[in-house]
């Protein structure tokens, strides 16, 4: 039976089958490249892998395609009694998690607890877009944590994305020694984004600016024409020079220059959160935004997340309204956020409709109550998911408005 790089079982008829699946997940994990070229071609190669079919939806789905999500999906579950029993719950895993099932945590728990070398799964669960990142815990971040230490022994020591989630995480909970040298010792064994983006945060945790421009801008040199992390990390390079005093400008020209979705749209996600965040800075920098791009990101949202209910995405929604001159788009945003806050009774939704009130009081420069409403809340941030870096916009809010309260 053919195996995997973890010696994983796989149900593929043909060792080209295999090869193109195992290149679609490397790229899946290194985030250079969707995979979905690979991804397609196992599934021509093989039209009953069912693993390869799951893959396949779930790449589609992060990239953007989800016209196509469903078909792969639905295949791979009508195919998955001929996998093993590991692919089968693998599948499951990817499927729930497609499908937004609040089961999905347990499920990929469970998994990981019987198969803790099945990075597939690992990487659902853990980071700043993980599982257990968007699950509404406080606690996430050391959840994480304990289970990267739970499933070390199944990774070898020079595992790059084993230490590269490890070196993330590390940096998110402040052991930033580790985490560097988990990030270098990755960085060295394979230079692609995902070590590239661990290590990008490594440095600005560490406040160690001048040395993460360095390093982003070697990246880009090398390899930035051809991976899908040029986009968030040409953000990270837009925050490092604006925590070194760079003008809030220069924050408007990169986004022209580097972020504009019609420049570079490699996730939607990461292309939507990048943008809002980088102009609500802008904002909060004294830069008027230009009707074009605030319309524009409500657009994008629309079209990629038109419904309530994601706090991450909820969040950068709220940015984009807010900046927008349009009062009552963004109170009908604040009325929907209130609704789905008494209906789901979670805390996650009750903060992210605290914060959508407080932004509005910003946009509509009533800056005493946007930092009365963000002061009691500003820790809850972390209940948003996404990385330090993306969760501090809403200390930033709160301490600009503080700011504005005595002019």
């Amino acid at each position: 039976m053919h195996k995997d790089r973890y010696d994983l079982a796989l149900s593929c008829a043909s060792d080209a089958a295999l090869r193109s699946f195992l290149a679609g997940v490397d790229c899946a994990v290194r985030f250079d490249h969707p995979g979905i070229t690979e991804l397609q071609k196992a599934t021509s190669e093989d039209e009953d892998f069912a693993l390869a079919h799951a893959m396949l939806g779930r790449q589609l789905q992060i990239h953007g395609f989800n016209s196509e999500v469903r078909n792969h999906l639905d295949r791979s579950v009508a195919l998955k009694a001929s996998a093993t029993k590991r692919e089968q719950s693998t599948i499951d895993v990817i499927v729930a998690a497609a499908s937004f099932d609040p089961r999905v945590l347990d499920l990929a728990r469970s998994h990981v607890d019987e198969y803790p070398n099945d990075v597939i799964v690992l990487s659902h669960l853990v980071g700043p877009f993980g599982l257990l990142a968007f699950s509404g815990q406080r606690d996430w971040r050391e959840q994480n944590m304990a289970l990267l230490q739970a499933t070390k022994a199944a990774y070898s020591d020079d595992d790059w994305w084993f230490l590269t989630a490890c070196s993330f995480m590390e940096a998110e909970s402040g052991d930033l020694r580790q985490a560097r040298i988990d990030g270098e010792r990755a960085w060295s064994l394979d230079e692609n984004g995902n070590c590239a983006h661990s290590l990008a945060h490594v440095h600005f945790e560490a406040g160690a600016l001048d040395e993460g421009a360095a390093f982003i801008n070697g990246w880009e040199a090398k390899h930035g024409d051809k991976s899908d992390m040029r986009h968030h990390l040409m953000w990270h390079l837009a925050l490092l020079g604006r925590e070194s005093g760079g003008d809030a400008g220069e924050l408007l020209e990169m986004f022209a220059r580097e972020l504009d979705p019609s420049i570079s749209d490699p996730m939607p996600l990461t292309t939507f959160s990048d943008n809002a965040s980088l102009m609500w800075r802008c904002s909060l920098g004294g830069i008027e935004i230009p009707d074009s791009i605030s319309h524009d990101l409500v657009r994008y949202a629309d079209a990629h997340y038109p419904h309530r209910g994601f706090a991450f995405a909820d969040i950068h929604r709220v940015m984009s309204v807010a900046l927008a001159n349009d009062r009552e788009q963004r109170q009908d945003l604040v009325d929907e956020l209130a609704d789905l806050a008494q209906d789901s009774e979670s805390e996650q939704a009750r903060c992210v409709h605290q914060f959508a009130k407080a932004f509005n009081a910003f946009a509509d420069q009533d800056y005493r109550l946007a930092a009365s409403l963000l002061e009691p809340v500003v820790a809850d941030s972390v209940l948003l998911g996404g990385s330090n870096p993306q969760r501090r916009i809403i200390e930033e809010t709160w301490h600009e408005a503080t700011r504005r309260c005595s002019w």
